[in-house]
């Protein structure tokens, strides 16, 4: 009995002896599948490592995007409150030139009007429409009005004025009134250098009478 036991133990040894090193048949076939999970699994996390590593830096990139988007904003921002302010400043510097033209015009005009007047003339009457100046007034003689056209048409403040009517005033009162139109240069009276109107001349053989 013990012979028989000790023959199947030097078998099985010798069976063990004989066996293949190497897997074969299925248990090879579920070695490859096994390897060809855990490198596909080992594949997918690499990529997804990748993609998480990109999506930071895109994260990264639009944050600094969103960021310097913010600080252009501000900029431009101020850019047009200086835009704003600039064209405030310059309307009001139009508007300050405009009433320093209005008001150097009439000044001018009145000046060169009153240099122009004669002896024995006077006005009664000044009416400005634009640049259309009608004038009405009296006079002790009618060679004065002449001489006070004459005076008009030489300033280079006005065109060529436009004598209306002379007419001797009733209840021997020995005037004259008379009206005339001319047209306003305000370009020449704003000009530097420009001519200046010339010296009234006194006219008539009366009492000379100041206009004024």
């Amino acid at each position: 009995m013990i012979r028989i036991n000790l023959l199947t133990e030097a078998k099985a040894a010798a069976a063990r002896k004989k066996a293949p090193i190497l897997p074969t048949g299925a248990r090879l076939n579920n070695l490859v599948f096994g390897a060809g999970v855990a490198a596909g699994l080992i594949a997918c996390g690499v990529w997804g490592l990748m993609n998480l590593h990109t999506k930071h830096g895109l994260d990264d990139e639009i944050a600094k995007d969103r960021l310097e988007a913010d600080r252009l904003k501000a900029v431009i921002e101020e850019v047009r409150g200086y835009e704003e302010k600039k064209a405030s400043l310059e309307a009001k510097i139009a508007l300050i030139n405009n009433l320093k033209t209005n008001q150097k015009g009439p000044v001018r005009l009145m000046d060169e009007i009153s240099k122009a007047l004669p002896d024995l003339v006077w006005l009664t009457s000044l009416d400005l429409a634009g640049d259309q100046i009608t004038m009405k007034g009296k006079t002790l003689s009618p060679n004065a009005v002449a001489t006070y056209l004459e005076n008009l048409k030489k300033s280079p403040f006005f065109a060529e004025p436009v004598f209306r009517n002379l007419g001797k005033d009733g209840g021997g009162q020995g005037t004259y009134s008379w009206e005339m139109n001319l047209t306003f240069k305000p370009a020449a009276a704003l000009a530097s250098g420009a001519t200046e109107a010339p010296a009234a001349t006194a006219s008539g053989s009366d009492t000379p009478q100041k206009g004024t």
